[in-house]
């Protein structure tokens, strides 16, 4: 649906819509306007006569003059325009250039400035102006150059070039990155910040896949608008001024230049304004921003180097000059400004495609949990009599990975042998990255359930893959020591490319719900499809490849404990799940330089930090332990039910436990309700209303049928110790004529899955405000009225 607005900004009127433009001159003469000269480039003249025409007895003619980086000869010429036509009004067609030629006369000509944006600078909501002369661009803030209207309408950026249109996307993105660090940020500055970015990178990904997409140049250009105003508030800080070196001294085109500048500059700043890098994570749905901007940076087609823009090498010392020499830059390090200009100057070499991340039709498994597995690849290279020989087979490197303390019981020991063709440890260093969806902070526990609708598929035009696609939904306890557990969703479309990922803090339950997970381990590769689930053991690098295209789930993580078998107690020793059916992977590795650079993401602390390493991490040969991954497919557990009557604890269906202490307490249970045969006589299944000490919760993997109120893909939480139970529907139907008490057949297409914790479960920001929030939940539940009656027991 078409977005239209109008409201006052100050003292800028803003009339934001479709077709908008067509009544301007109604919204001219409010102001009071009655002599108006139309300024633009000579490129868009004819377009600048034509709205002349539409302004009529108002409109004073058209000056095309307009350059950028607005030279000062340009504005002396324009001046005496302005003064020969006795006008008191400029009216701004175009971008930049237009815009910033009306200001330059609005410094000193005592006339107001009209803006009607066809491309999306954003300095039009801005009192910032900018003239160059002598290879010098100067910049400076001045009231009088706010313009008193401001007309969008997205109708004029239909027509914008492809080029044009990315360049000045990237241009209205650095307005509203650049304040997201200001020192004089707000609140309302940076959500206006935050909502830009996230409103432009979208239409970077929408336009560069459908240039006609007219939602998209909406949404473009009200992004553009945000940028805007966030710019004027928080005012241009280390990128602007760089911009405007460059563009002054070598006259480097503008937009260009802030397209090229601006993953560097947002690296640069990456160490020191984590808020910042944090608010760009949440926009842009990533766990790394820098990566991000560099990849929508290389798929939206926009130039990557300042050599592609004509800068010569030799002038990146004058630019670092210029910018540590200006009294209102600050404190900088030349040695550092220096290798950011001249990594921007370079930009990124050509590389191959990684290859696709498929589990090869050969991949082997083997049967076990918790067992000492082992497996080679090549014959012979997983050494037999001792575990580091002075010359490993092959020449590879002995690496010994410790899952638990050293001195651990035996049974509860952890540990790994791997034989690799390079150094594991042969990356650079580690890199901060914000906590945005993942990794999120924690709020207050509450007891009120809730439920999340599914999460949607990320747009076809974006590129999202697992690690990006992570949003943490809560948890609780000692995430960073331990013991304690957190839930977090993902929905993903792209594989993992060249990059990995490691949880040092905890181990990993992956839970498919849509779409096949091939996942390449560093012991081999493992297939899991809905139905089944995906163990990763404390810190084992992993990466996920996406068969089907788009997937989406939940992952259970578990800090301070590992996950085992249940102790089956007085079911004895068969039941439940059965340990061969776990299936660890076979040894299959690659040797592969990654000349673009391997990404490692590792979460340690609860945070994530990430470093480059030049080859592929998936180069073990052989190993041999029982720190293992695998895969486990729930039609295999054997269930456990009632044969008389009463249903029995949820726990009665725990494939996997993480015991919190001797005392029956869990820091998470996996539980499983598959499809089975219910035979309880007289008696409901579940309890009809219960309080348990754990928090539960439950996720719909599939269902027979959505008519009980539950889709597949929904999430629901009951806290601990809150009163839940069946729905209103379902109490009514088993207490109904028409319900027969003979056994019955839980259908096959039927799969619910449950995580429950001693633990109270805390929620983020994001799990209270996100619009998945269902907010008819607890109506199933209403309409359970008293149906007691005393004269009948």
């Amino acid at each position: 649906m078409s977005r239209s607005f109008t409201i006052e900004r100050g003292k800028t009127r803003v009339v934001f819509g479709a077709g908008s433009s067509e009544r301007i001159a109604s919204d001219i003469a409010a102001l009071g306007a009655e002599r108006v000269l139309v300024v633009s480039t000579a490129g868009r003249n004819a377009a600048a006569e034509l709205l002349s025409g539409r302004l009529g007895a108002c409109s004073v003619g058209v000056l095309n003059i307009a350059r950028e980086h607005v030279p000062v000869e340009v504005v002396a010429e324009a001046r005496r325009e302005l003064l020969r036509v006795g006008a008191d009004s400029v009216l701004a067609l175009g971008g930049g250039s237009a815009i910033g030629l009306a200001k330059a006369l609005a410094l000193d000509g005592g006339v107001r400035v009209i803006a009607l944006p066809t491309t999306y600078s954003g300095s039009e909501m801005t009192p910032i102006y900018g003239m160059t002369e002598g290879g010098q661009k100067k910049t400076g803030r001045d009231e009088r150059v706010r313009p008193a209207l401001v007309v969008y309408d997205p109708n004029l950026t239909a027509a914008l070039p492809r080029a044009i249109t990315m360049t000045s996307l990237w241009n209205a993105l650095a307005h509203a990155v650049e304040a997201l660090w200001s020192s004089t940020l707000d609140r309302a500055t940076a959500l206006a910040a935050e909502e830009a970015v996230r409103l432009l990178a979208s239409s970077l990904s929408r336009l560069t896949a459908r240039p006609d997409d007219a939602e998209a140049r909406e949404a473009a250009l009200e992004g553009a608008y945000l940028a805007g105003l966030s710019l004027a508030d928080a005012g241009a800080g280390l990128h602007h001024k760089l911009c405007h070196v460059l563009g002054g001294m070598f006259a480097l085109p503008h937009a260009a230049t802030h397209a090229v500048l601006l993953p560097h500059v947002v690296g640069f700043q990456r160490a020191t304004e984590p808020q910042a890098m944090a608010a760009l994570g949440r926009a842009l749905l990533v766990v790394d921003p820098v990566e991000a901007l560099a990849r929508l940076a290389r798929v939206t087609g926009v130039p990557r180097s300042l050599r592609e823009l004509g800068m010569p090498e030799e002038g990146i010392a004058r630019a670092v000059d210029a910018v540590v020499t200006a009294p209102s830059t600050g404190s900088l390090e030349r040695a550092a400004l220096t290798q950011m200009l001249t990594e921007a100057w370079s930009g990124p070499s050509a590389h191959p495609a990684p290859p696709p991340l498929r589990r090869p039709s050969d991949a082997g498994t083997q049967p076990g949990l918790g067992s000492t597995h082992e497996s080679e690849a090549l014959p012979g290279a997983l050494p037999r009599r001792q575990n580091i020989p002075r010359r490993a087979p092959y020449g590879l490197f002995p690496e010994l990975f410790n899952g638990t303390p050293f001195t651990v019981k035996n049974a509860d020991n952890s540990r790994l042998w791997m034989y690799r063709v390079r150094p594991s440890f042969a990356h650079g260093e580690f890199t901060s990255l914000p906590s945005a969806r993942f990794t999120a902070p924690l709020g207050d526990a509450c007891p009120t359930r809730m439920r999340w609708r599914p999460m949607a598929s990320p747009d076809e035009t974006s590129t999202t893959d697992f690690l990006d696609g992570l949003v943490t939904l809560g948890g609780g306890g000692d995430l960073v020591a331990g013991p304690g557990w957190a839930v977090h969703l993902y929905a993903a479309n792209a594989d993992m490319a060249d990059r990995a990922f490691a949880d040092a803090d905890g181990d990993l339950l992956i839970v498919p719900q849509q779409g096949t997970l091939d996942c390449r381990t560093e012991l081999g590769w493992l297939r899991v499809a809905p139905g089944s689930v995906l163990l990763i053991p404390r810190a084992i690098k992993f990466a996920i490849g996406l068969p089907d295209g788009a997937a989406r789930g939940w992952v259970l993580e578990v800090v301070g404990r590992r996950f085992r078998l249940p102790e089956r107690g007085p079911i004895g020793s068969n039941g439940l799940a059965d340990a061969r059916h776990f299936l660890a992977p076979q040894a299959s590795f690659e040797d592969r330089l990654c000349r673009g650079g391997f990404q490692i993401v590792n979460k340690l602390g609860g945070r994530l930090a990430a470093a480059m390493q030049e080859h592929s991490p998936f180069d073990v040969v052989a190993w041999h332990g029982n720190h293992v991954p695998c895969t486990y497919d729930l039609s295999l557990f054997n269930a456990m039910g009632t044969v008389t009557f009463d249903h029995p604890d949820p726990s009665i269906l725990t494939v996997l436990t993480a015991p919190l202490d001797d005392h029956g307490r869990a820091i998470a249970d996996f539980v499983v309700f598959p499809p089975r045969w219910e035979v309880a006589e007289h008696s409901f299944r579940p309890p009809v209303m219960h309080r348990n000490a754990a928090s539960e919760v439950n996720m719909v993997v599939s269902v027979a049928s959505v008519d009980a109120g539950y889709e597949p893909g929904c999430t629901f939480l009951s806290p601990l110790l809150t009163a839940h139970g069946v729905t209103t529907k379902a109490y009514d139907h088993h207490l109904g004529p028409e319900f027969e008490d003979v056994p019955k057949r839980i259908p096959d297409e039927s799969l619910w899955v449950m995580f429950e914790s001693a633990l109270p479960m805390q929620l983020t920001a994001w799990a209270r405000e996100t619009p998945l929030v269902d907010a008819g939940f607890l109506q199933l539940f209403d309409g359970l009225s008293s149906r007691f009656d005393p004269s009948k027991p």
